[in-house]
This record gives C-alpha cells, sequence and structure tokens, in this order.
C-alpha cells in the first residue's frame, strides 16, 4: 500500500502545478450553494423500534446542493433505513463544509450534546482528498475521530459511506480527476485498514457503482444529473448514494 501512494505521488508532481491552477480558475466560476437548512428530522413508521441517528461530516453530509436536509443524504439514508428494517427514526446532522477529518474531529464532536445514539455515520474523504493528505496523517486523524466517538458513545455502530465519486465530477479537468480520482482511492484503501482495527466500525469497501447508477438515469439524462453544481451531489444523488449505504448496512448485519 506504501508503494501504491509513493507511486501515485511520482505520478502526480508534474501534474500538481497544472491542477493547482485549474483549482482556482474552478473556484471563481463553479456557484457556491450554502448548507441545507432543518438539519434534523424525524420518521415515523408506526413501529415500536426506536433509532437515533447521527450524521457527521462535511459539505456532502452538510447538504450542500439540497435546500433541505430531508432531501440529502441524512433525510434519504434515515428513509430508506426506516423502509427496510421498519424503525421509527430520529436523525440529526453534525457538518461542515470545507471541514477534512482532523477539523470534524477537533470542532464538530465537542458540539454534540446527545447522550444516546443507536447509530453514527460518518461522511469524510473530500476535502483530506483536495488537500492531497498523506495516507499516514489520514489514518491517525481517522482513529482520533474514532476515538472521541467512543468516549462519547462507547458501544454505538460507525459506519464510514463511500468516499466520494471525484472521478465523476464534472466540474473536474481530466488531470484532476485522474490526480484526485487515484487519491481518493488511496485514502479509502487506508481507511479500510484502519477501521479493521475497531470494533463494530464499518466501511463498505466496494466503490459505487458507476455503471449501475448511470442506468438509473432517463433518457437523454447525463452523469452531470448527478450533481448540483459539478462537485456536490444532486439530491438524485444523495438518493443513489444514501441507499447503496443503508443496503451495505443490511448486508453486514449490523446490531443498532
Amino acid at each position: 500500500m506504501k508503494n501504491n501512494y509513493l507511486i501515485h505521488l511520482l505520478k502526480s508532481i508534474p501534474l500538481l502545478p497544472i491542477i493547482y491552477f485549474q483549482g482556482k480558475k474552478i473556484r471563481k466560476e463553479i456557484q457556491l450553494f450554502p448548507e441545507a437548512k432543518n438539519p434534523e428530522d424525524s420518521i415515523n413508521a408506526n413501529s415500536d423500534k426506536n433509532l437515533n441517528i447521527l450524521f457527521i461530516g462535511e459539505s456532502s453530509f452538510a447538504g450542500v446542493g439540497v435546500e433541505n436536509h430531508k432531501n440529502g443524504f441524512a433525510g434519504h439514508f434515515s428513509n430508506a433505513l426506516s423502509e427496510k428494517f421498519h424503525y421509527n427514526i430520529n436523525w440529526k446532522v453534525y457538518a461542515k463544509t470545507g471541514y477534512n477529518v482532523d477539523k470534524i474531529q477537533r470542532k464538530i464532536i465537542p458540539l454534540i450534546v446527545e447522550k444516546e445514539c443507536n447509530l453514527l455515520v460518518i461522511g469524510i474523504g473530500g476535502n483530506d482528498t483536495f488537500e492531497l493528505n498523506q495516507p499516514k496523517k489520514w489514518r491517525e486523524s481517522v482513529q482520533f475521530l474514532i476515538n472521541d466517538l467512543r468516549q462519547k458513545f462507547p458501544e454505538t455502530p460507525v459506519l464510514f459511506a463511500q468516499l466520494p465519486t471525484i472521478e465523476m465530477f464534472p466540474a473536474f479537468s481530466k488531470e484532476m480527476k485522474q490526480v484526485l480520482g487515484n487519491h481518493k482511492d488511496i485514502l479509502a484503501d487506508h481507511l479500510d485498514k484502519q477501521v479493521l482495527k475497531n470494533k463494530n466500525v464499518y466501511f463498505p469497501t466496494e466503490k459505487i457503482n458507476v455503471k449501475e447508477w448511470l442506468g438509473k438515469l432517463k433518457e437523454g439524462q447525463t452523469v452531470s444529473e448527478f450533481f448540483s453544481d459539478g462537485i456536490h451531489p444532486s439530491e438524485l444523488c444523495y438518493d443513489l448514494w444514501a441507499k447503496d449505504c443503508v443496503t451495505f448496512l443490511g448486508q453486514s448485519k449490523i446490531n443498532f
């Protein structure tokens, strides 16, 4: 795995000046959407089983690209989970645009006021990829995050969502997709290895099936339908992404 990172690094060095200026150009041109409103809600499934879920992460979990969180990852995940397992669900989002895993651990986790939680869902990886954070630092930060969550919720299952589909971003150039997409995959491999060192922590190692997603598009629609601004998810993307995670949850037979 270390060799993979070194090879990736050597191949990326000549492209770094190019993607730096391409990134600056994108930041000037892209429309910046605000974070979603209403970060907590509930689902009444008329069940005798109740589930409290906390969603923690960066801009995608902050609902950038949709107006309300019920139309973002948290809302779609909770609806799909409620339908699959027939739970009443109370959910809440703690997320911030621009935060990497280190900032999430240091600045978001201390804000959590809940004393009880049945499932923690974590959405990270985009900003750490954009910052080209080293795998060793990434793994250390992930473990610090897990440790802090364990202090608050010792027995609660932790699910890390699949990392963003950077190689699909319409706003990115070919060079950015190559460098950042490969870096994202390396971080995903290291996240998997770190998760395996912890009890009751899960991460779906299988990458998002882009071909399967494309098969769900209507005639005439393109990959851009998955993105609100060329980078952040659209509601369609949030829905498919959330359902993939719920499917993994069911296959993993996690006890809430």
